[in-house]
C-alpha cells in the first residue's frame, strides 16, 4: 500500500477506526432513500417549484402538466422522505418544502446551476435557490 495511504489510515486511528469516520448503516440507508427519491425528474421539479413558494396541487398539476394521480404519488414519495410536507388551508391542501428539502437542494444547486436568484416564500421569509 502507498505510504500516503498508510499515513492517512494511521491518522484516523487505524483501519479499525475507519467506521467511526463514516456514517452509520442507518444514516447511509436514509441518504440512499433521499438520493433515490431525487433521482426522478418530476420530483426534482416539484422540489424546485416548492422552493420558490408553497403551492397547492392544482398549481403543481398545471405547472408540471401531469395527472392528479401521478402528482399525488410523487408528493407522497417526497413526504415519506421528509423533503416536503403539507398543511390544510381552508378547503385546500398546501405543500411546502422542509428544511431537509432546502438543504438537499442547496447541496445540488451547483450541479444544476442555472437557478441562482433570491426568492420570497408565501410566508415572507427569504431564501436563496
Amino acid at each position: 500500500m502507498p505510504d500516503e495511504i498508510s499515513e492517512a489510515i494511521e491518522e484516523i486511528g487505524g483501519l479499525e477506526n475507519l467506521a467511526a469516520h463514516v456514517p452509520t448503516a442507518q444514516q447511509i440507508n436514509k441518504q440512499a432513500k433521499i438520493h433515490h427519491v431525487l433521482s426522478d425528474k418530476t420530483r426534482l421539479l416539484i422540489m424546485w417549484a416548492l422552493n420558490c413558494c408553497d403551492l397547492c396541487p392544482c398549481v403543481l398539476v398545471s405547472f408540471l402538466k401531469i395527472q392528479n394521480t401521478r402528482l399525488s404519488y410523487h408528493l407522497g414519495v417526497l413526504e415519506d422522505a421528509g423533503l416536503v410536507r403539507s398543511y390544510p388551508k381552508k378547503n385546500w391542501k398546501i405543500y411546502t418544502i422542509t428544511r431537509l428539502g432546502r438543504e438537499v437542494l442547496a447541496c445540488s444547486h451547483d450541479i444544476g446551476a442555472g437557478v441562482s436568484k433570491e426568492m420570497k416564500r408565501v410566508d415572507g421569509t427569504e431564501k436563496l435557490i
